[in-house]
C-alpha cells in the first residue's frame, strides 16, 4: 500500500504512515473544536482595578489589624483573578510533530 500523502510504500495494516505521519485512514471521531483563546487584556485591567482600588481605599482604614486585612484581601483577589482569567495557552504545533 503506498502513502496518500507522500507515495512511500508502507504495509498494509499500517495506521500511519512511517515518514510523513499521515493517517492512512479517515479518524473514526471528529476532534473537539477549538474555543477562541482569551488574550492577556482581562487580567491586566482586574489588576489596575485592583491597583486603583488598593491606592484610594487601603490608605483610609484605619493602622493595624483592618489595614492588614486589607491588604491581604487585594492579594488574595489579585491571586483569584489571574487563576479565573489566566489566558490560554496556544500551541504552535500538535503533539510536537511537524507538518508535512
Amino acid at each position: 500500500m503506498k502513502c496518500r500523502t507522500c507515495s512511500t510504500e508502507i504495509a498494509d495494516k499500517a495506521l500511519i504512515c512511517y515518514r510523513c505521519g499521515a493517517a492512512t485512514t479517515a479518524p473514526r471521531v471528529a476532534p473537539p473544536e477549538a474555543r477562541p483563546g482569551r488574550g492577556p487584556w482581562p487580567v491586566v485591567v482586574a489588576i489596575l482595578t485592583l491597583i486603583a482600588v488598593s491606592l484610594l481605599v487601603l490608605p483610609q482604614l484605619p493602622e493595624g489589624p483592618p489595614r492588614l486585612a486589607g491588604w491581604v484581601g487585594v492579594v488574595v483577589a489579585t491571586v483569584l483573578i489571574v487563576w479565573v482569567l489566566k489566558p490560554a495557552r496556544r500551541r504552535s504545533r500538535l503533539l510536537g510533530r511537524r507538518r508535512p
